[in-house]
């Protein structure tokens, strides 16, 4: 039998060490990136940069799935720098201040409402302390149950380090889920009021630029007839979904069912801001390798928006 020789040998060896490299080594992402929650890192799942201001969405499943999800998410959120996360489904606080205390870099609010005493699935913000100030937050249509079963979290925010200061409200949302007649008419109602809160405010000057994202549990393709956000997409001079690129490419956020249900809209004052920005899905069920992402962090991926800056 005659042996490899060493040509053969060679390319063995370096098939084998890129099958390694690709696995990752870290039990929090999969990936040796010296993860400390502090500086800006440099990772494989890194989205984020010094020009450009990242904004995502991210319902993280009933939040935490076990005891290890918020140090996954700590360190998710630092592998990826993205400078201002919305997040949805928060059912343990503890667990959420878990994920605060890995991020230096960060800060955090959440949501004050209950379904019970000591029953929720809140929704909250996680911001880079160095670029973002929060001016005020507070829940919007509570009491409303009917059209938000969560009522939607805003925030005043501005946003400066990155050669222009920027200043806008974001509003975090988790509308009704199922797919139920009644719900889809609960969805419905819900942008209605939204577009009429939004309206207010740009039409009163208090504040134009205006971002809407999260959980919207429903399509932007659906037809029209059943298109819960016809509301805004028959206002194209004042509203754009930037997840509609992702819904016509055929992207999804929502693992189990491949819909993408997870979407951010801004204003028109916006658009100049995004006008060479994109927005995209974040795979990370495909792109971890060190746990299960879905049965350790969520059934839902990141969307994510990135608005050039300082240009």
């Amino acid at each position: 039998m005659q042996l490899a020789g060493p040509k053969i040998w060679l390319w063995l060896l370096v098939i084998l060490l890129a099958g390694c490299s690709n696995r990752g080594g870290l039990d929090d992402g999969g990936f040796d990136d010296g993860f400390d929650g502090g500086d800006r890192v440099v990772s494989p799942l890194r989205i984020g940069s010094e020009e450009t201001l990242e904004i995502a969405t991210w319902n993280i499943q009933n939040f935490p799935a076990n005891s290890a999800t918020a140090n996954r998410v700590a360190a998710l959120i630092a592998d990826m720098d993205i400078d201002l996360v919305a997040v949805q489904e928060i059912a343990d606080v503890t667990a959420f201040e878990q994920i605060l205390d890995q991020l230096d870099s960060h800060a955090g609010v959440l949501s004050d409402h209950e379904y019970s005493s000591g029953e929720y699935q809140k929704t909250g913000f996680i911001y880079r302390k160095d670029m973002i100030r929060i001016r005020g937050v507070e829940s919007i249509f509570e009491g409303d149950w009917y059209a938000f079963p969560r009522p939607p979290l805003k925030a005043q925010i501005e946003v400066t380090g990155l050669g222009e200061t920027l200043t806008m409200d974001v509003i975090n949302v988790h509308l009704k889920a199922d797919t139920s007649q009644e719900s889809e008419d609960r969805r419905r109602e819900a942008c209605e009021k939204l577009k009429e809160h939004v309206d207010t405010i740009i039409n009163d000057g208090l504040e134009s630029e205006v971002i809407i994202l999260g959980d919207f549990n429903d399509r932007l393709d659906d037809d029209p007839q059943d298109n819960v956000f016809s509301v805004f997409l028959d206002d194209p001079a004042t509203y754009e979904f930037t997840s509609q690129e992702l819904a016509d490419q055929g992207e999804f956020s929502l693992i189990p069912w491949h819909n993408l249900v997870d979407h951010i809209l801004i204003s028109a004052d916006l658009q100049d801001e995004y006008f060479d920005g994109h927005t995209l899905v974040k795979h990370l069920d495909t792109e971890i390798f060190a746990y299960d992402y879905v049965d350790e962090v969520s059934d839902h991926r990141p969307v994510v928006a990135i608005f050039p800056m300082g240009e």
